[in-house]
């Protein structure tokens, strides 16, 4: 069974998508890139809702989706899709949307640069919330989740790759260069939105450190910042010596203090710094009982 809580995690995402689409990326005429750039360019050619367009072609992709995803994913994706299509068809039915469309226009002064930013933002956020519940919008949605499926690749780099070549037949069809490149700008936003959203809240940074004072740095740091720290063995390739490698993951603020206790103690420690997209466990996302911190 599925979580309700993700249903209408996929749900909310789905209308924040849709307002997006119907109430920022009309108005200013932009395209998108996959399954919901085909919509709209349906749209824009013969006023063919958006609602049913994006229904009719995602009835291929279910069926592939249901092949090499699962029963699951489908059912996720189906539930991502119906809500777009869903929240599509309430907006198309609101009687001054489309005065709504030329608030939207006048409110941006016809900056298409900062409808660009806040339609990334909005997409972006709505497919994020989507994708960390398990489901899909559907269209190239489905395909990045099967290319994420047998690739290391990010979905939000996945998504912007066909993205990108839809844009392309955009530019060879229409001949739009400008728009299809402010449009490639706010999918750019949309992407890192999208991978913002799934590495989770808890980023900060990962610390290994070569030093002849292991035993000093942790239990500085285990006093003054109280964050966990392990040693790892390993060995000088010149020295041969055995040594103890420092591995810590600290907090973004506290990445300055972490830098000087590691000058104080050892000057000349050989330090790696990398980032730490996602930390789960004690002192982030666990306490000293193991219990969930409530943030």
């Amino acid at each position: 069974m599925f979580k309700l809580k993700n249903i209408l995690a996929i749900i909310l995402g789905a209308g924040i998508f849709s307002f997006g689409i119907y109430f920022l990326v009309i108005p200013f005429h932009f395209y998108e890139g996959g399954v919901t750039g085909i919509t709209l360019i349906t749209y824009y050619l013969f006023k063919i809702p958006v609602s049913l367009m994006n229904l009719l072609i995602n009835i291929p992709l279910f069926v592939l989706a249901w092949k090499l995803l699962g029963k699951n994913s489908l059912y996720l994706s189906l539930i991502g899709t119906f809500s777009v299509s869903a929240w599509m068809a309430i907006f198309e039915a609101i009687p001054i949307s489309h005065h709504y469309h030329r608030f939207i226009f006048q409110a941006f002064k016809g900056d298409i640069l900062l409808a660009c930013i806040a339609s990334g933002v909005m997409l972006g956020l709505g497919l994020g919330i989507i994708f960390n519940a398990g489901g899909t919008t559907g269209g190239t949605d489905i395909l990045a989740r099967i290319f994420n499926k047998y690739t290391s690749l990010s979905m939000g780099k996945l998504m912007l790759i066909v993205d990108a070549l839809v844009l392309l037949t955009v530019v060879i069809v229409f001949k739009d260069v400008r728009t299809a490149m402010y449009t490639l700008f706010f999918i750019l936003i949309d992407t890192m939105v999208i991978d913002l959203i799934g590495e989770g809240g808890f980023a900060g940074k990962g610390f290994l450190i070569v030093t002849a004072k292991p035993e000093e740095i942790a239990q500085k740091v285990t006093k003054d910042l109280d964050r966990g720290v392990t040693f790892i063995r390993g060995m000088g390739y010149y020295s041969r010596k055995d040594l103890n490698i420092i591995y810590c993951v600290v907090s973004r603020n506290e990445m300055k203090q972490m830098k000087d206790i590691i000058s104080k103690i050892d000057p000349f420690a050989f330090i790696t710094i990398t980032e730490a997209h996602e930390i789960l466990g004690e002192g982030f996302t666990l306490d000293e009982q193991k219990q969930p911190i409530v943030r």
